[in-house]
C-alpha cells in the first residue's frame, strides 16, 4: 500500500476488520475459563474455581501458563471429546476476530504421558476433526503443529515425531519446540528435528522467548534448519545473526503480551523497552501473534492494536506484517497468492473506510 498515514489514532473498528493469520498459537492456551471450569468439575480435577481464575489474571506474580498447560494435561485431557470441545471453541474465538487462517501448536508427550488410554492416532484425530469441522461451518481454516516438550527428554521427542509419522494427518504439516526454554537448549533436539525435515514437515522453533542466550536462535537456524522462528528477541544481541536472518528473510513469529518481559520490564517503560518495537525497525520481517490469548487476556485484534499503540508501528507497518504472516504461513503458493489478493482487498478496503489514507 501507499499513501496510509501515520496518524497516532486507529479506531479498534480498523483491527477488528483487517483480515489476520494467526500462525503462533498453543491451542491449550486458547481455553475459556468457562471451559476449563466445566471440565475441572467434570473430571473431579484437585482445584477450585478461585484457583482456576487464577490462570486467567496477569498481574503481580500470576500463575504461570505452563503451570495451566500442566495442570491440564494430568487432569483435564484425558477424554477427546474434550480436546474436540476446545479445538472448536479455540476457533470460534479466531474466526469471531476475521482470523482465517491458523496454525496451533499441540504438545501431546504430557497429556499421553498421564493418560495411557488414549493413543496418540485418537487425540491427534480429536482436533483434527474439529479442524475439518470448524473450516465447513465456520470458514476458518486450522492447521496442527506437533511441538516438542523441550522439558521432557530428547528420546521424548524422537517418540513424538515416531507417532506423528506412523499416523500421517493432512492438517499436522509441522514441528515445534516450546514450553520451558531456560535451562533446555534446542540442540538437543536434532534428531527430532532431522526426521521431521526428511518426512517433509516443515519446522519451527521457541528461542530466544525468555531471555535466554541468542545462540539458542542460532542453533535453530544453523542445526535445526527451521522454516521459520518463534519470539527470537535476543536475537537482536548479535549484530552478525540478526543480519544472517535478515538476509535468509526469515518470517520471525512475535507476541507483544510475551511473559518474559511483561515480567521484568517495568510498565513504564516496557512499551519503549521491548524488542518487539526495534524488530521491524532493524529490518527482520515479523508478524504478531496471540500466543495463549485467554491466559495472556488478549485476542487477535487486541494483538493488532498492540503493535500500533504500544510499539508504533504505522498502518504500512502493520500491512507489511500481514504479508510477512502469509509469507511464513505452510501454505501452498497458489493459496498463498489467493489469500494475498483477497487479505489486501480487505485491509485496503478497511484503511479507506477509516479514513486512514493522506492526501
Amino acid at each position: 500500500m501507499s499513501g496510509t498515514s501515520t496518524t497516532p489514532q486507529i479506531p479498534d473498528a480498523f483491527f477488528a476488520e483487517i483480515p489476520k493469520v494467526d500462525i503462533h498459537c498453543h491451542l491449550y492456551g486458547t481455553i475459556r475459563e468457562a471451559t476449563l471450569k466445566d471440565f475441572v468439575r467434570e473430571t473431579g480435577a484437585p482445584m477450585s474455581e478461585a484457583s482456576v481464575a487464577e490462570f486467567y489474571v496477569r498481574g503481580e506474580k500470576p500463575k504461570g501458563v505452563l503451570h495451566a498447560f500442566r495442570f491440564m494435561e494430568e487432569f483435564i485431557f484425558g477424554s477427546t471429546d474434550r480436546l474436540y470441545r476446545l479445538t472448536m471453541e479455540c476457533l470460534e474465538d479466531l474466526a469471531s476476530e476475521n482470523v482465517q487462517y491458523t496454525e496451533l501448536f499441540w504438545n501431546s508427550t504430557g497429556t499421553l504421558a498421564h493418560h495411557p488410554h488414549l493413543t496418540f492416532a485418537q487425540t491427534q484425530a480429536a482436533i483434527t476433526r474439529a479442524m475439518e469441522d470448524a473450516q465447513a461451518t465456520l470458514g476458518i481454516n486450522a492447521m496442527l503443529i506437533h511441538a516438542i516438550d523441550r522439558q521432557a527428554s530428547v528420546e521424548d521427542a524422537v517418540t513424538l515425531m515416531e507417532r506423528v509419522l506412523a499416523h500421517r494427518d493432512d492438517r499436522a504439516i509441522g514441528l515445534g519446540i516450546d514450553y520451558l526454554e531456560t535451562g533446555h537448549p534446542p540442540e538437543g533436539f536434532w534428531k527430532a528435528y532431522q526426521m521431521a525435515r526428511e518426512a517433509g514437515l516443515k519446522t519451527t522453533a521457541h528461542a530466544g522467548e525468555f531471555g535466554c542466550h541468542w545462540r539458542n536462535v542460532e542453533t535453530s537456524l544453523d542445526l535445526l534448519q527451521v522454516d521459520r522462528l518463534d519470539h527470537c528477541y535476543t536475537m537482536l544481541e548479535n549484530e552478525t545473526l540478526l543480519q544472517s536472518c535478515i538476509e535468509r528473510g526469515m518470517i520471525v513469529t512475535v507476541v507483544p503480551t510475551n511473559s518474559y518481559y511483561m515480567r521484568t520490564l517495568d510498565q513504564s517503560e516496557w512499551a519503549e523497552k521491548h524488542p518487539i518495537r526495534q524488530m521491524a525497525r532493524k529490518g527482520l520481517k515479523i508478524h504478531p501473534n496471540t500466543d495463549d490469548p485467554t491466559f495472556h487476556n488478549v485476542s487477535p485484534n487486541l494483538v493488532w492494536k498492540m503493535m500500533h499503540d504500544a510499539f508504533g508501528y504505522t498502518v504500512d507497518d502493520l500491512h507489511g506484517f500481514m504479508l510477512n504472516g502469509l509469507e511464513g504461513a505452510w501454505i501452498d503458493d497458489a493459496t498463498r497468492a489467493q489469500m494475498t489478493s483477497d487479505f489486501t482487498i480487505g485491509f485496503d478496503a478497511a484503511v479507506v473506510k477509516h479514513g486512514l489514507i493522506t492526501a
